[in-house]
């Protein structure tokens, strides 16, 4: 009958360094599957990311065509200038109203709240 050998004992250092390749390996393999669900699920958002844009392109065409009819209008009753003047102020009123409230929200929204301070 024959013998076996003894099994060959490898060094600490030798473990270590096999436990931190295994480890990279593992992270690598984890990165690489994130990174495919995350491309897969852009591929499947791409056409309503698309469709978005589209529409707000279009939301933006109506408006500067609702801005033209005013000014159409309100020119036969006040002049071209008047009619400008209004359109113009009006608009940049309702951007700046629009504009403040997206920083009022924006600032709500970054605020610190004393549950969520570190200690």
């Amino acid at each position: 009958m024959e013998e076996e050998p003894p099994p060959q004992t490898e060094s600490i250092t030798s473990l270590v360094t096999r436990l931190i390749d295994d480890g990279e390996e593992f992270v690598r393999a984890e990165f690489k599957l994130y990174r495919a669900r995350l491309f897969s699920r852009l591929d499947d958002a791409r056409n309503a990311i698309i469709l978005g844009v589209v529409a707000l392109s279009l939301v933006q065409a109506v408006m500067v065509a609702a801005l033209v009819g005013l000014l159409i209008v309100l020119r036969q009753q006040m002049g071209p200038g008047a009619a400008t003047g209004i359109v113009v102020v009006a608009g940049l009123g309702l951007a700046g109203l629009l504009g403040w409230l997206a920083w009022r929200q924006l600032l709500k929204a970054t605020e610190i709240k004393d549950k969520d301070k570190c200690p």
